[in-house]
């Protein structure tokens, strides 16, 4: 009886051990971009973040037939270091589940602008908004430029979500 248990004992270390956990995508892009806190922009994102790596042709399929806010950004970009932060700062004021992420924009011909950061606005395959870069390009923004991109980016989730007051709110 006891070889029994120190088999099923050495089975399950083993497979404990063997099993590669995978990382999520929340916390590949916090670990991501916090790797670059020694930059002038500190970030401090959530475990618990909306983000999801997306590929190229994922990208391309939300563009031509779905819905979805992407954010193309560079972690090493300080004005993307700035944007993101915002951006994630506005969809907790939201219902956005998720936020498509990816750094190359080579070869998606539906993207004009390939610099970054960019966050396009996607409603059933129509590109409703887009915002390039952070307010007037800069990476220290003001507390009003921060409310002016926060509410950019805000607006443009809303129209997404298709949940924007109209004027009887």
């Amino acid at each position: 009886m006891n070889k029994k248990k120190l088999l099923i004992t050495i089975i399950i270390v083993l497979l404990i051990g063997c099993t590669k956990k995978e990382q999520s995508d929340a916390i590949k892009f916090k670990e991501e971009y916090e790797k670059y806190n020694n930059t002038k922009i500190k970030l401090n994102i959530s475990e618990d973040n909306i983000i999801k790596y997306a590929t190229k042709k994922e990208i391309k399929e939300i563009i031509k037939n779905k819905s979805g806010v992407i954010f193309i950004g560079d972690p090493k970009d300080n004005q993307s270091r700035v944007a993101i932060k915002c951006l994630l700062n506005a969809s907790e004021s939201t219902d956005l589940q998720q936020i498509y992420y990816t750094k190359d924009t080579t070869n998606i011909e539906e993207i004009e602008n390939t610099k970054t950061p960019i966050v396009i606005y996607v409603l059933e395959g129509k590109i409703v908004s887009t915002h390039n870069g952070t307010i007037k390009d800069k990476t220290k923004l003001s507390e009003d430029e921060e409310i002016e991109l926060y509410n950019i980016y805000i607006d443009g989730i809303h129209k997404v979500l298709q949940d924007a007051c109209d004027e009887e709110c």
